[in-house]
């Protein structure tokens, strides 16, 4: 296994012991909502421009800007108190969106902290931000205090550093993208998922053989993490959601998927990487995941939200969308629902069971055609909060939300009992 001898006496499945202890209890959380109108009330309901299922959600405009592109908000993080951060990497800044009118909702936007390196990763713990960008780490504090505690991650040509995410054991978990497109490397920090204490210090490598693993996040009381493929795969499920585990190995440069060979070696056998718990189709490129715990609509509790980007150098469009993936009890995929695109008028799309070929989609091939769904524009981020509310942020300098419609669909008119929206949800049927 790559770089094992790397790893300390500090096991990461020890570490994440004490949140399985509570993994079923947070499986189903029923959040508790504010009033909310009706969907033609609020004064921030988005219709006409953006697919979703609106008989369950509304979608609502948080930021509409154009004019701060390109790649606006590549990472947001819902704070207990309501409020909404979000990156800007270019401009390297963080801004903090907030409730203006007492709906709840943040629709006021400000500078939070600036003069950072590529902010690109976002986690909040007790009244502090911690945010991964460049070769650093900052600690910003409620006030917009910045310190620095780690300055020093592996960076330069490749990937920027991706996500933050922090676990139950008080560590971050840092995803380190690889230093190529696709080649082999050296360098035992780059491809791997990194962990830290809040200062900085104790840095372990946890696991290894990933391209981009473009964020990380606690589903279930594990690590999870994303990783997709080189450009020049047009074709085959090699796009990726890992369940990190201590020490593994995931395959990268010289495996795709579940044991695609990408780069010959007489070291390594595809056989012995760890293999995916899914599969995208190329190009799909998972950037960004989000636990979902709560059970705030039919079929939404315990799931996993994960946005795909979509790839602008192919026309298979296995991307552009927005999808929430549910699992058994052995954490294997059971199938997806899509949350955008989604067209009520053709239930079929609602929901794709999972299989052992993967994720592709090659249906959407027709959005532009028809005009409907978000491409050109791509979906960058995702985050949840307490309410279990779902923020998107997209390309075109948006982040929209998704809020319960509060009313009640008619289930057996566009809900077909195999899908997870339907009450009396069967899959075998």
């Amino acid at each position: 296994m790559p770089f094992a001898a790397l790893l300390t006496r500090h096991s990461l499945a020890a570490a994440l012991a004490l949140t399985l202890a509570f993994a079923h209890f947070f499986s189903a959380i029923q959040a508790q909502q504010p009033e909310l109108g009706k969907c033609s009330e609020r004064p921030r309901v988005i219709t006409g421009a953006l697919f979703v299922d609106y008989l369950r959600w509304c979608v609502e405009s948080v930021v509409d800007d154009p004019e701060i592109e390109p790649f606006s908000f590549t990472a947001l993080e819902a704070a207990p108190d309501g409020s909404l951060f979000a990156t800007r990497p270019l401009a390297g800044q963080v801004v903090i969106i907030e409730d203006s009118d007492g709906d709840q909702l943040p629709d006021t936007m400000r500078t939070f902290a600036e003069g950072l390196n590529m902010p690109n990763g976002l986690t909040y713990h007790e009244g502090d931000l911690y945010v991964a960008g460049g070769a650093k780490i900052y600690r910003i504090s409620a006030g917009g205090s910045v310190d620095t505690i780690v300055n020093d991650l592996p960076v330069g040509s490749g990937f920027p550093i991706g996500g933050l995410a922090l676990g139950e054991d008080g560590r971050l978990y840092v995803p380190v993208g690889a230093p190529c497109d696709n080649c082999e490397f050296g360098e035992p920090e780059r491809g791997a998922i990194l962990s830290m204490t809040l200062d900085g210090a104790d840095r372990q490598v946890i696991a290894t053989g990933f391209r981009h693993p473009a964020d990380v996040e606690f589903y279930r009381g594990k690590l999870w993490s994303l990783d997709s493929a080189p450009r020049s795969y047009q074709s085959g499920a090699v796009d990726e959601v890992n369940q990190v585990e201590t020490g593994a190995w995931y395959g990268f440069p010289y495996c795709l998927g579940a044991d695609t060979v990408n780069l010959a070696s007489d070291e390594f056998d595809c056989a012995s990487s760890a293999p995916p718990r899914v599969l995208f189709g190329a190009g799909a490129r998972p950037s960004s995941l989000a636990a979902y715990p709560y059970d705030t609509l039919t079929g939404t509790a315990d799931t996993l939200v994960v946005v795909l980007s979509g790839e602008p150098t192919q026309i298979d469009f296995v991307g552009y969308k927005v999808v929430m993936l549910n699992f058994d009890d052995g954490d294997q995929p059971l199938g997806a629902t899509l949350l955008l695109p989604f067209r009520i008028e053709s239930t079929r799309q609602a929901y794709v069971p999972y299989d052992e070929g993967g994720f592709f989609w090659r249906q959407y091939i027709t959005l532009s055609e028809l005009g409907w769904g978000i491409y050109p524009q791509q979906p960058l981020a995702v985050a949840v909060n307490s309410y279990g509310w779902i923020y998107i942020s997209m390309t075109g300098g948006q982040i929209v939300a998704l809020r319960p419609a509060n009313e009640t669909p008619p289930w057996d008119d566009f809900y077909p009992i195999w899908t997870p929206m339907h009450p009396d949800y069967n899959p075998s049927a």
